[in-house]
């Protein structure tokens, strides 16, 4: 084997590896929804209560945590937030096997939610420092397909987990593909770049924009607990959280060290990126959400078929995100984002229908061609937001944009709630227009596509 050859693998092995750590996140999240009728069994608490702290509180912490730890990435090193992560991963995870009350597991998927919002900045910005320019947009569209598939699959491995071995291997489950990733990383360790001199955690604090991680702590929280609500409790937390965010732009244009630097928005191509990704969750999670409401009702839909619809969707866009990332590499970012956006507005047309489908059939296919369309604009949308930055600032970046993806499926659910209301029937008219607006977002984030990188383009930072 020639040393171009033991390269390569290096590479793709060290790759591998930063995807599997990366899928831990999405896994999670979805991994214990099957199990959570056998944990309240299990240790006696009610469903509701369970449910709202092992999934929202898991939700709060993961979303809350991801652009302060971008920012931590490019202060302390990629791969240092990369190992504090998975030692994180390791610490809930036994939290979780050894909990006898709901106190215990709350802490447990709070530790693993945190150790997800390490791990996700951080692999992104690895893989911006070390992986060529020319092969980018593939490598973040092998990411995209690699998070879709750990959330699709999250149930299925549950279920067959809690069948096999009882409710709490699923708070171990992670273990098995997080060793294969250190071992990835041990054997084949990714290649020499500059690393920050080592902070004392007074100094790490001191850099830290603490004003700004709390009030954007608050405010998303705030908005996430409203998707909760109804009534005026929804209204009253959707205002105190919109009022926090405001506050929160506020004192981020002023701040020395911001959280999230402002000036980031003024690149064209990053802008364009965060705002294609979080418009285009809007209408995913949105239809994810909404669909499965509709056929319930109006057409007394089986939650089988109903499942397999959505499993459509993801299905089409883990396929479609290698392609999307391909592409960009060989065409551009801007001319894939095109593409995939015409297929985005495609499937939501046919979605204009919605009140003549008699069955979740015959949405499948405006769902998959939904799904192709996020593919493409996931890869192109990743591979142009993260090339446009400096390297330095690369895992605030990662952090901005995983914030975004969350931000815009709050977003959904809030908006979801404002139109559909609390009530399980609602008139077709509204559900008319929740079509109506996925479409907007979808439109919207086709104009964003205009400002990605086109053919030719070279980020500042890139090498």
């Amino acid at each position: 084997m020639n040393a171009s050859d033991a390269d390569t693998r290096m590479h793709a092995a060290s790759t591998a590896a930063l995807l599997i750590a990366s899928a831990q996140a999405p896994l999670g999240s979805t991994l214990i929804a099957v199990a959570l009728p056998s944990i309240g069994i299990g240790i006696g608490a009610d469903l509701v209560l369970i449910t709202g702290l092992l999934v929202t509180g898991y939700l709060v912490v993961n979303v809350v945590c991801q652009g302060p730890a971008g920012k931590i990435s490019d202060l302390i090193g990629h791969s240092r937030l990369l190992w504090t992560g998975i030692g994180l991963y390791v610490i809930g995870a036994g939290l979780g096997l050894l909990a006898q009350g709901v106190s215990l597991l709350f802490v447990s998927r709070c530790t693993m939610a945190a150790a997800g919002a390490l791990v996700v900045p951080a692999t992104l910005a690895l893989m911006r420092l070390h992986v060529p320019t020319a092969r980018r947009g593939r490598i973040f569209g092998l990411f995209g397909a690699t998070m879709g598939i750990a959330a699709a699959g999250g149930p299925a491995l549950g279920g067959e987990i809690v069948s096999l071995f009882g409710w709490r291997a699923v708070f171990i489950a992670n273990l098995p593909f997080l060793a294969l990733s250190a071992l990835l990383l041990h054997r084949y360790p990714l290649p020499a770049s500059h690393i920050p001199a080592r902070r004392s955690l007074r100094a790490l604090a001191q850099s830290l924009d603490v004003v700004g991680i709390g009030l954007l702590a608050l405010s998303l929280a705030l908005l996430i607990v409203a998707s909760r609500l109804d009534g005026p409790g929804f209204i009253a937390a959707i205002l105190a959280g919109t009022l926090v965010g405001i506050a929160f732009v506020t004192w981020e244009v002023k701040a020395a060290a911001p959280v999230f630097d402002p000036h980031l928005f003024s690149l064209p191509a990053f802008a364009a990126g965060t705002l294609m990704i979080a418009l285009q969750n809007f209408a995913m999670y949105g239809l994810l959400y909404q669909l499965p409401q509709f056929f319930s009702v109006f057409r007394e839909a089986a939650p089988r078929d109903i499942g397999y619809l959505l499993f459509v969707m993801m299905i089409g866009m883990v396929v479609a995100a290698p392609v999307g990332g391909h592409l960009t590499d060989r065409i551009s970012a801007r001319c894939v984002a095109l593409l995939g956006c015409a297929l985005l507005l495609s499937g939501m047309v046919q979605l204009w229908h919605l009140a003549s489908f008699e069955s979740p059939q015959d949405a499948m296919l405006a769902l998959l061609i939904f799904g192709l369309g996020l593919g493409l604009c996931n890869a192109s949308a990743q591979a142009s937001l993260m090339s446009a930055v400096e390297s330095g600032q690369a895992g605030m970046a990662a952090g901005v944009s995983s914030t975004m993806r969350y931000l815009g499926g709050i977003l959904s659910i809030l908006v979801l709630g404002a139109v559909l209301g609390g009530d399980t029937i609602v008139s077709m008219t509204r559900h008319e227009v929740m079509i109506w607006l996925f479409t907007v977002a979808i439109v919207l984030s086709a104009l964003m596509s205009q400002r990605l990188l086109g053919a030719g383009n070279t980020a500042a930072g890139s090498p």
